[in-house]
């Protein structure tokens, strides 16, 4: 008998990682994908290699909304602990502090198989990445599988790309050479080269082949699983349909029930390869078998199996598991009933795209529902889709809601949802459509007198004229609303509003409105109104960076990004890191602004304000280095900032703009993106980034008087006190801004320096005007500039870029590639994120084709452009 083949390196990293658990834990990512013999790797580590160790074993299960904690729930099951009673309590940070105890108690160390991590639920995601980051206190071995073949906007993916740092493996599982599939064709009548090559050696496509008679191999493996299937009697194929539609594993007593078959049955299955497991649980022997079966019954087979199961599982089931048959039997009444619960335990525990996928496949079966029942559903809707940034839906939820609270003549409720709904299309873009929501449901509350409903309305409101430039009135709204939130005792409505009037207050200049927003950062996280937490974070930072304090900045976001993350408060958290990636552009480091764009543009869901202030970033970052397809990014970002028509948001990207035209040479086309700016300040003038746009109108040659003052460095500049500005932009740590500035000088030293400065940034449009400068005063003795193999690449990738560039395409992890060109692992990250950069890409995987778009050959070592 051949045993596992072709995965001796990958154990023995594995048994190295285990012997250094003493010093700190070790999380092993173990893809490949399906049928690659992920979980066989994992099982032959752990039964041959492991000894004195407690094994925790939780798997993940393809339903149509993934078990909440699923693993969790698989580890606690049957076991008396914190950990089932913290589950059961529906209390999700309690169920990742009891898990943590359990990998802390003896005895050490402790192992986790976490199966199928592309089937997780958020909270899952959640918790691993919540571990991860207290991997260096953990005496444990994480060893979590999970396929490769995902989607671009698959959570897993934005989950894995987080999860780095000194104690985090990537193990690949890659497909069987030909001379491993010859030897497991060892005597049948089979070409191991065809085989390797029809099956491109995937382990279980190649043994399912094998296992099958050769000579009638069908033409695919699904034909092979249905053909083993067809030889099986009725109550075996009974009891594997049972089985399929159970998921990966099942308890024998509920394969019988649902198959009405007995145990006989499910042990032919066992002999027929299909099926294995003990007298207690039976699993299929890979997904894509389960697959197989699944996607052969008829319709009306399937959802007599799922109804069959939703009845022998019986009420004390998990309820995520219930609603999953329920929907798959359309069964509409028990759709209702169990969908809703079981969105409402997702919500419980943090699972809001689990949730809002529930709600969603309830809500078509409760038309002639229960108002109530109903009512309810559109509400979990509208807010669990709000917190996913899936607005349009939750925008068809919201207008339902209210077309049917209107229809009960219910005006207080009505103007609750109104309030909400013109929040929900200002962050949508629609800012027109929430103006009339805004005013008519204070209309309505108002004649009732002072209520929590009014101070709320009162405060969306507010927050919208103070988005929209009409700070002044928000000031006078959000302190209306802040009044009468604190007489009602609604601390989480006043938290919002002294958010909006601080917000409002910063945006007119006025310094205090710093310190209001402090304030209101800080009764949030006593009060614990996460949202408002993150959304002062967020504005507090904004008006942090319009004033050019990019260290502040960054030392609020890195908190307030910790909470929206283990909070799930995506839009909020994009944001954030929207405006650390600003942060960090003022900064000098291009490479980690970079990241932090493409972290938000990986996002599955995603609003059009966060993605167009991430092309911004990006888009700049092009610009400023003289990389192709500046101009795409910033195109896209302003054609999806516009419908907002918010200054906030607009003036910024045309301000880059108009940098990136100056930088390529084009004043003309500079000023005419500026003198889209300046058209903002004539009816609302506020004195958000008034001096860059008066800067780059005195640069384009664009005569503007502007209507407020401008600070001091940027008036320096106008009035051409070019080492002055540049002290200035230093004392803030704005590393670009202060070399840029002393570009401007007349001065050879200040020129030489800036020279200098602007080299080691890699700011090659700006370097070649100040060599042009120091050329035109006479001055011969310049660096030669970048080398000629980075000039004669489209992407401007350097010689270093080039070599770790060839590696990605070749598929090599970070740490391999450090340990290929002996460089240290985070500078390999820092090379690759500028290369991601630099070829417009958010993926490793696609820097080959990226590259080979532009003509770049990356076997050749100095990657020139093709001719």
């Amino acid at each position: 008998m051949v045993g596992l083949l072709e995965r001796d390196d990958q154990i023995a990293t594995l048994v190295r990682l285990f012997d250094d658990v003493g010093e700190a834990g070790r999380l092993v990512l173990i893809g490949g994908e399906a049928g690659a013999g992920k979980s066989a790797l994992v099982q032959e580590f752990v039964t041959g290699h492991v000894d004195q160790a407690s094994v925790l074993i939780g798997r993940c299960d393809d339903l149509f909304a993934p078990r909440p904690l699923g693993p969790l729930a698989d580890m606690a099951r049957g076991r008396d602990g914190p950990l089932g009673r913290a589950l059961d309590s529906g209390d999700q940070a309690a169920a990742f502090d009891a898990f943590l105890a359990e990998l802390s108690a003896p005895p050490h160390p402790v192992v986790v198989v976490l199966e199928d991590l592309q089937w997780a639920d958020e909270a899952t995601l959640d918790l691993v990445r919540f571990v991860a980051r207290r991997l260096d206190s953990l005496p444990c071995l994480i060893l979590a599988t999970h396929r490769v073949e995902l989607g671009a906007g698959h959570p897993l993916r934005r989950a894995v790309g987080s999860l780095v740092g000194p104690f985090v493996t990537r193990l690949d599982v890659p497909a069987l050479s030909i001379e491993a599939v010859r030897a497991l064709a060892t005597g049948i009548d089979v070409d191991p080269v065809a085989l390797h090559e029809r099956t491109g050696g995937n382990p279980f496509f190649v043994v399912e082949l094998l296992a099958d008679d050769p000579a009638a191999m069908p033409a695919t493996v699904r034909d092979t699983i249905l053909a083993r299937a067809a030889l099986l009697s009725g109550r075996a194929r009974d009891a594997l349909d049972a089985a399929a539609v159970l998921g990966r594993e099942a308890d024998v007593d509920l394969v019988q029930a649902v198959g009405d078959c007995t145990v006989e049955a499910i042990d032919e299955c066992v002999h027929a390869g299909l099926l294995t497991g003990d007298h207690t649980h039976q699993s299929f022997r890979h997904d894509l078998t389960r697959d197989a079966i699944e996607t052969a019954l008829t319709p009306l087979r399937r959802r007599q199996l799922h109804a069959r199961a939703l009845d022998a599982l019986g009420g004390d089931a998990d309820i995520v598991q219930l609603a999953h048959h329920a929907i798959a039997a359309g069964d509409s009444a028990r759709i209702v009933a169990l969908a809703g619960r079981a969105a409402d335990h997702c919500v419980d525990l943090g699972a809001y795209r689990e949730a809002a996928t529930l709600y969603g496949s309830a809500l078509p079966h409760a038309v002639g529902a229960d108002p109530a029942a109903r009512r309810g559903l559109l509400e979990g809707r509208a807010l669990a889709c709000e917190r996913v940034e899936q607005f349009e839906e939750a925008i068809a939820a919201g207008e339902a809601l209210i077309e049917m609270l209107s229809m009960a003549h219910d005006e207080r409720a009505t103007s609750i949802w109104q309030s909400w709904l013109g929040g929900v299309y200002r962050v949508a873009g629609r800012g027109d459509d929430a103006w009339p929501l805004l005013r008519e449901a204070v209309a309505r509350l108002e004649p009732m007198g002072e209520s929590v409903e009014l101070a709320r309305a009162l405060s969306l409101l507010g927050q919208h004229q103070m988005v929209s430039s009409h700070s002044a009135d928000a000031i006078v709204t959000t302190q209306r609303a802040l009044a009468m939130a604190e007489r009602q005792g609604a601390e989480d409505i006043a938290i919002h509003a002294l958010n909006s009037c601080g917000t409002a207050m910063s945006c007119l200049g006025d310094d205090d409105g710093l310190d209001v927003l402090v304030e209101s950062i800080d009764r949030a996280k006593r009060a614990e109104v996460h949202h408002e937490v993150t959304r002062s974070t967020l504005n507090l930072a904004e008006a942090l960076l319009t004033r050019h304090l990019p260290v502040s900045a960054v030392g609020h976001l890195d908190y307030g990004i910790e909470v929206a993350t283990e909070r799930e408060l995506r839009f909020n958290r994009n944001g954030m890191l929207n405006a650390r990636a600003r942060a960090l552009l003022l900064l000098g480091r291009w490479d980690d602004a970079a990241a932090d764009a493409r972290a938000v543009l990986t996002e599955l869901d995603l609003s059009d304000a966060n993605r167009s202030q991430a092309l911004l970033h990006i888009g700049t970052i092009r610009a400023r280095r003289g990389d192709p397809n500046a101009f795409e990014a910033l195109d896209e970002s302003l054609a999806l900032a516009r419908p907002y028509a918010e200054m906030q948001l607009l003036v910024p990207i045309m301000v880059a703009r108009a940098e990136a035209a100056w930088l390529a040479g084009d004043d003309a086309a500079a000023a005419s993106e500026v003198a889209e700016a300046v058209q903002f300040y004539v009816d609302h003038p506020e004195p958000w980034y008034i001096g860059d746009v008066a800067l780059w109108c005195h640069r384009s040659g664009l005569e503007w008087t502007p209507p407020l003052p401008v600070s001091d460095r940027f008036l320096a500049l106008l009035d051409g006190d070019a080492r002055g500005a540049a002290r200035a932009w230093e004392e803030r740590g704005c590393v670009y801004e202060s070399a840029d500035a002393l570009a401007g000088s007349d001065d050879v030293d200040d020129l030489r320096e800036a020279l200098d400065r602007l080299t080691e940034l890699g700011a090659r449009p700006r370097v070649q005007r100040v060599t042009r400068a120091l050329r035109g005063q006479g001055v011969r003795d310049l660096p030669r500039g970048p080398r000629s193999t980075t000039r004669s690449n489209p992407a401007g990738l350097t010689a270093r870029e080039v070599e770790v560039a060839a590696l990605l395409a070749d598929g090599l992890a970070n740490a391999e590639i450090a340990e290929r060109l002996v460089l240290s692992p985070k500078t390999v990250d820092h090379h690759v994120s500028s290369i991601l950069s630099k070829l417009a890409v958010t993926s490793r995987r696609h820097v080959a084709k990226a590259a080979s778009a532009l003509g770049l050959d990356l076997k050749d070592g100095d990657a020139v452009a093709k001719r």
